[in-house]
């Protein structure tokens, strides 16, 4: 563990003041045992998703295979305490949200023979009682090994396509409306998690 800052990028919109940022977290030894957590660890059972929305899965909005990785996984400990500093760092800097914990995390898989993909949508509800509050999606891929299967973040007429360098982390709000293209080609490997608080006043 490090207190080292960040080396953060900003981005702005200045139409309607949305923030987003990315850093470099990971190196190269670091996303492949993710990747190997996310395949091969003992919480590994990647399935097929689709898009959950009152007990209904819709493979029209979404489709890829997830797995899971747990908080209480010895193996996964490492993991979840550089995603804390990263978050306190990021967070600190940028948003100041009042967070309390990270969700699960879950490791995806998009890959060409499905022409995998998730349609446009949000994190976040009103409904939840510990709100999602920040997103983020770590880059396990290298750029090179996949076509299409950006991550846009739509803000109103003016999409932003986030970084796609291995080892790095987007982070934005859960409310921003977000989607995955359809990879065309190749496979793209993600680990996507969730901050939440308080609701926000």
């Amino acid at each position: 563990m490090t207190n080292k800052t960040l080396n953060l990028k900003w981005f702005l919109n200045p139409t309607i003041n949305e923030p987003w940022a990315y850093a470099f977290v990971f190196n190269d030894e670091e996303t492949k045992k993710i990747i190997e957590l996310g395949t091969n660890g003992e919480d590994a059972t990647p399935l097929r998703a689709g898009h959950l929305e009152r007990g209904v899965t819709n493979l029209n909005i979404r489709s890829c295979e997830v797995s899971w990785l747990k908080s209480d996984s010895v193996n996964n400990e490492w993991l979840f305490q550089k995603l804390t500093s990263a978050i306190n760092d990021v967070n600190k800097q940028m948003f100041q949200f009042d967070l309390t914990e990270i969700e699960s995390l879950q490791f995806t898989i998009y890959n060409d023979r499905t022409s995998d993909f998730y349609r446009k949508h949000v994190d976040s509800t009103y409904k939840q009682l510990a709100p999602r509050k920040l997103s983020f999606s770590v880059q396990l891929s290298d750029p090179d090994e996949y076509e299409g299967g950006d991550l846009i973040l739509h803000y109103q007429d003016d999409p932003v396509k986030a970084k796609r360098e291995k080892g790095s982390i987007t982070f934005f709000p859960s409310y921003t409306l977000h989607e995955v293209t359809p990879v065309t080609k190749g496979t793209r490997y993600s680990l996507v998690g969730w901050v939440t608080g308080p609701q926000f006043k």
